[in-house]
């Protein structure tokens, strides 16, 4: 809560406005504003009143009545008639202060007692059947069953098969059948050094 320098809305027509003048008034209204903002009470400091205005001006405040002097400064007798005081503003903050505390804490509280919505995993699943994975088609090809034979037990998927090796590797343009990888590396190899070796007799 900032304060306001407030003034009554008929004070401009008061017999006090009149007899300070209009410039004398400009720095009544200027030092309320710094008042109100500090929360003095109606206390303006003598270093206020002489940086915003003139010794003939405090003297016309001061003789209309609008200002009295004081020890190191001025008061506004009229201050507090339209304006709340430093204690009220400051219980003002507080209560505020204390009602957005508790609404915090009720928007935490109802936050917290949500049900929390649960993201799909990005792991990949223990049980391809159960998520969903049971309608995937294999070709023969990985399945190793016939085309239109059917899985045994529940529509489960088998293990990937990996292609005959027939169908994949051959050395010197004929099927290599019944060998590991390994062994058709080797004959591979041992093709391409006969096929050097020919080509370097004379």
């Amino acid at each position: 809560m900032m304060p306001r320098f407030q003034m009554s809305d008929d004070l401009y027509d008061d017999l006090a406005v009149t007899r300070a003048g209009t410039a004398a008034f400009g720095l009544y209204a200027r030092c309320g504003d710094y008042v109100a903002r500090h929360l003095l009470d109606g206390f303006v400091p003598s270093e206020v009143a002489a940086q915003y205005g003139t010794p003939d001006w405090i003297r016309k405040l001061t003789d209309a009545g609008l200002w009295e002097t004081v020890p190191g400064g001025h008061h506004m007798p009229r201050y507090l008639v339209d304006n709340p005081s430093r204690e009220k503003v400051e219980a003002e903050r507080k209560r505020k202060s204390e009602r957005q505390q508790r609404w915090l804490e009720r928007q935490r509280s109802a936050s917290s007692g949500q049900r929390r919505v649960s993201r799909p995993s990005i792991r990949p699943s223990d049980n391809a059947t159960r998520d969903g994975q049971r309608d995937a088609a294999l070709p023969p090809s990985l399945t190793g069953r016939k085309p239109g034979a059917r899985a045994n037990g529940a529509d489960a998927p088998r293990t990937p098969v990996p292609p005959p090796a027939s169908e994949v590797l051959t050395i010197n343009g004929k099927p290599a059948r019944g060998d590991t990888v390994h062994g058709l590396a080797a004959k591979a190899r041992a093709a391409i050094n006969q096929e050097g070796n020919h080509a370097t007799r004379p």
